[in-house]
């Protein structure tokens, strides 16, 4: 006698849509870690330029302006990244918290099905004890 979990179709959708979020997941955290390295080299080539207008004495009235346009245009770059990532953020506990909550359902699946394959277990000794006992008294009565 073989045994058949009664829920096994649900228990597959729910692994099913565990490894949906998990790749949800996965996909926020790729997006979220792209925004946080451009953010990165964003502010990077801001401190080389930085570094390099130290250097350089600033000539006319022109170049300042321009000077300064470039830091508030790069400023608001960064800015941009910033709310950007944080929205990523919140999207990827969005997700961490639909895992969860994925992960939760398959686990008591599971469980249900280790349940149900324990008592399986036990009315199978339990037939087969009661056919042993069965055998074993007809033979003794003979």
């Amino acid at each position: 006698m073989k045994f058949k979990f009664s829920l096994e179709p649900v228990l597959k959708v729910r692994q099913h849509q565990e490894k949906v979020q998990q790749q949800k997941l996965a996909e926020e955290m790729t997006n979220k870690n792209k925004i946080t390295s451009l953010r990165a080299e964003v502010r990077g080539k801001l401190e080389s330029y930085l570094e390099n207008q130290q250097e350089d004495q600033v000539a006319n009235i022109h170049t300042i302006k321009r000077h300064n346009a470039h830091l508030m245009h790069v400023n608001d770059h960064i800015n941009r990244l910033v709310k950007e990532e944080n929205k990523a953020d919140e999207k990827v506990q969005v997700e961490r918290g639909k895992l969860a909550e994925a992960f939760k359902k398959l686990s008591i699946l599971e469980k249900v099905k280790e349940n149900e394959q324990g008592v399986f277990v036990k009315e199978l000794a339990k037939s087969d004890q009661k056919f042993m006992d069965e055998i074993s008294s007809q033979s003794f009565s003979r």
